[in-house]
């Protein structure tokens, strides 16, 4: 095999890995993402990696100590699977996996609550100190005035190099 074979064959993988890279985030609704919480949470942002230990579970309290309550999209939703694809980076089989596994290994149980729109999200947020969701940027103008809205890496849903 000569380099010509091996450059040729090495960008062949990097533009299948960029395509499955644009496959797993096609899901994602345009206008992209928001984090809220209820109001009286202080926290004002937020690194992606501590969105993933809030969506995984793996951290169960504000540090404010308030249980932390995940509030979700269906697993058929836009929103649903963009969240497992970008941030959580599992399927909607390995994220349930993850749950139950947490379950058995001894851990309570993941306190989530479905709703069916980002205003239903909202309106339980603005009711309950320690729950988070993710809904559609788009949908803040009619709930930011229940909720706060949380900055992602400092940054916030609009911002250039906002990550969501």
């Amino acid at each position: 095999m000569n380099m010509r074979q091996i450059l040729s064959g090495g960008l062949r993988i990097v533009i299948l890995l960029a395509a499955a890279g644009v496959a797993a985030h096609a899901q994602c609704p345009g206008g992209g993402l928001a984090v809220i919480v209820n109001k009286a949470n202080p926290t004002e942002s937020l690194s992606i990696a501590q969105l993933r230990k809030l969506i995984l579970g793996d951290v169960r309290t504000w540090p404010d100590k308030k249980p932390v309550v995940l509030i979700s999209r269906d697993a058929a939703s836009d929103v649903f699977k963009c969240v497992l694809s970008s941030v959580v980076r599992m399927s909607d089989a390995e994220y349930r996996r993850y749950i139950v596994g947490a379950e058995f290994r001894g851990g309570d149980p993941l306190a989530v609550k479905m709703v069916g729109s980002g205003a239903g999200a909202a309106k339980i947020i603005a009711g309950s100190a320690g729950s988070i969701a993710v809904v559609q940027a788009a949908e803040l103008p009619a709930i930011a005035a229940m909720v706060r809205v949380v900055k992602i890496s400092g940054k916030s849903p609009g911002e250039a190099g906002y990550p969501l």
